[in-house]
């Protein structure tokens, strides 16, 4: 599913919107706007085990990565 939204600049890259294609979401911890989500509401998020957002893991640049 393609969202048609955006997440915040600083959150982009370092996370993803899944499972739903809602930029607004009302759920058992309360209701979360997406386009206007905190990194620190996005870790929180992660913690209490959302199925909606992910965290992208970034992978570790190598020395061949560099030439």
């Amino acid at each position: 599913m393609a969202v048609k939204f955006s997440l915040p600049a600083d959150l982009a890259g370092s996370y993803e919107v899944v499972n739903t294609t809602s930029p607004i979401l009302e759920s058992r911890i309360g209701r979360i706007d997406f386009r206007r989500l905190t990194k620190e509401k996005a870790e929180a998020l992660i913690k209490a085990g959302t199925r909606y957002l992910r965290k992208i893991e970034k992978k570790p640049s190598t020395a061949k990565d560099k030439e």
